[in-house]
Order: structure tokens, then C-alpha cells, then sequence
């Protein structure tokens, strides 16, 4: 059966053979043997000619619970350590893992009180320590290089959330009916404080309470979601969305349901429900990815969000 994956596989060889190619006609086949193509060995030891996310810091939290921390494992040695600073929230210290202890109940019917008390533990001890702030979950994957180069169109002091834009169908007070949900969900410095310091105090929930906020469409400039759907990947490309998650329609109605990889960016940011197994594989695409920038000095200073602004109020 021709699976999703090895369809990857099969784009990555292209890629692959695309690139000797021009590597062969740029450098000459006597060269070759001499080029030191091992210095990549080691994926924390890429590094491009412009220097890729340089400028950016990015602090990343993911909520975990002790009986579901083994869960956390694949994030945390992977993609996790790319970022400035990486916490892990839990309702009890781990020393060793390592967690933050936090004052919540485990169990997934606390999510929202855990979720409230990680965003209010940032902004007490790391507010001044980064730029951004993301909470991810256990099963997401994030390409922080490409995100970071996102990021460095975006400015810290406006107060602006990122993640896959959904629709709840019911326009509130303060957000027009527009929200993020997903893998991931990325919040300015400003946005962090606001919501903090405002929005808590709202006795309503955190997506009717982001006081003086914007809730940004993060697709690109061909409107193609970076964030991908809160689905498995496999039923995007395959275009099972409707069989699997109906309701997810209704959500998407401004923006257009995501049914297939027409509608994925090109420059990806996160990955939903990602099973324990492909974390390394998702690794290391995005290394090879890595590898091809700087042998192709591939820009990606032209990385933008859409940008439009939805549900300012001040």
C-alpha cells in the first residue's frame, strides 16, 4: 500500500537527487570526494549562512500530567530542545524529567485551570527571558526554525496569538467568534501580559478572555494553513477529514476546510496527534530540510503570515 510516508520518503529522495545534481555541475565531480559533508552529522550542528531563527527567542511549555509523562519523552528530545527555553508543566516536580510542579489537579477536566497556571508561572519567572511564548501538547511537533523565521516578521509589542485559526460560529464580545486551536499556539510578549494581567481576572474563559489582543490568520500568502489542522495528517492528505472529524467544517467556515496537501504551506510549522514513533522520522526530514537551505542558500526572509487581525478589543 502507498502510504502517506512513503510518499515523504520518495520527495525527500527527489529532493535529494535534485540537489547532487546541481551540487555535481556547481563544484565538478573532482571535487566531491573532498567536500566535508559529515560536519551535518549531528542536527544541533547545522548551521546556515544566515543563521536561521537568529534574533528570536522562543520559550516553549508543553502541559503533562505524571501518568501521561512518558508521553512527553518524544517532544522533549526532539524538537523541544531547539527552542530558547523549554518547560514542562505538571500537577506534581519531577526533578529528573525535569517538570514544573504546579498548583493544578491532574486529569485532563483541569486542563483549563493547568493551562491559566502555566501562562501566569511564565510570566512571574521568564517574561524578560524571551520574546514569543508557545504551549504545545505532548503529541505535537514543531519546526522551530521555520517558525522563528515566521517570527521575525512579527513584533513582540503588538499584542497578537498565532496557531490554526478556527471559527466557533457564536461572535463573543471580544473575539468575534474567531480562536486558535492545535499543535501549537504562540503568544507575543504584550499578548502574554495582557493576558495575564487582564484577561485572568475575566471570569469567562481564556478564548472569550483575551482582553486588547488580535487573533492573527497565520496562513501564508497563498493561503495555505503553516499551522496544520488540529488532524491526523494522514487524513488530510488523504482528504478523510469529513469522515473523521465532521465537525471540523463548521470551525474552519471563514478560512475554508483544509482537505488536502493543496492546502498546507510549504514552510510547515506544527504537526498535530503525531504518533510516538514519527517524532524521529518528522526530525529528521526537517534536518535533511535544514541541510538543503544552506547548500541552496534558500531565503526565508519572505516567510509572513497572512497577517489580517481578527477581534481587537482595547
Amino acid at each position: 500500500m502507498f502510504t502517506v510516508k512513503r510518499l515523504i520518503v520518495c520527495l525527500v529522495y527527489a529532493v535529494f537527487i535534485i540537489w547532487l545534481v546541481r551540487f555535481w555541475n556547481s563544484y565538478g565531480s573532482e571535487k566531491i570526494s573532498t567536500v566535508k559533508l559529515r560536519q551535518f552529522e549531528n542536527f544541533e550542528s547545522v548551521t546556515l549562512k544566515r543563521e536561521t531563527g537568529a534574533g528570536v527567542r522562543l520559550l516553549c511549555f508543553l502541559l503533562t500530567d505524571p501518568l501521561i509523562l512518558h508521553k512527553a519523552v518524544y517532544a522533549r528530545d526532539t524538537w523541544m530542545k531547539r527552542c530558547d527555553i523549554a518547560l514542562f508543566m505538571s500537577s506534581t516536580e519531577d526533578k529528573q524529567f525535569p517538570t514544573v510542579g504546579l498548583n493544578v489537579s491532574a486529569g485532563r477536566q483541569f486542563l483549563s485551570d493547568k493551562t491559566k497556571a502555566a501562562l501566569q508561572y511564565v510570566h512571574e519567572h521568564y517574561l524578560d527571558e524571551a520574546d514569543f511564548f508557545m504551549k504545545a501538547d505532548p503529541d505535537s511537533y514543531v519546526a522551530v526554525e521555520i517558525l522563528k523565521e515566521y517570527l521575525k516578521n512579527c513584533n513582540t509589542s503588538d499584542p497578537e496569538i498565532y496557531g490554526h485559526n478556527m471559527y466557533s460560529g457564536t461572535p463573543s464580545a471580544y473575539t468575534g467568534g474567531h480562536f486558535v486551536a492545535g499543535a501549537a499556539v504562540v503568544l507575543t510578549k504584550e499578548a502574554l501580559v495582557r493576558l495575564v494581567t487582564r484577561g485572568m481576572s475575566d471570569p469567562r474563559c481564556l478564548r472569550d478572555s483575551f482582553v486588547g489582543g488580535y487573533i492573527v490568520d497565520t496562513r501564508d500568502q497563498f493561503g495555505r494553513d503553516t499551522f496544520l489542522p488540529p488532524l491526523n495528517v494522514d487524513d488530510i492528505v488523504y482528504g478523510k477529514y469529513n469522515e473523521v472529524a465532521p465537525w471540523y467544517i463548521d470551525y474552519r467556515a471563514p478560512y475554508g476546510s483544509c482537505s488536502s496537501v493543496d492546502c498546507l504551506s510549504d514552510h510547515p510549522i506544527a504537526f498535530h496527534y503525531v504518533s510516538e514513533r514519527d517524532f524521529s522520522l518528522l526530525d529528521y526530514l526537517f534536518r535533511i530540510r535544514l541541510r538543503l537551505i544552506q547548500q541552496l542558500s534558500i531565503d526565508l526572509t519572505h516567510l509572513r503570515f497572512n497577517g489580517t487581525r481578527y477581534a481587537k478589543n482595547v
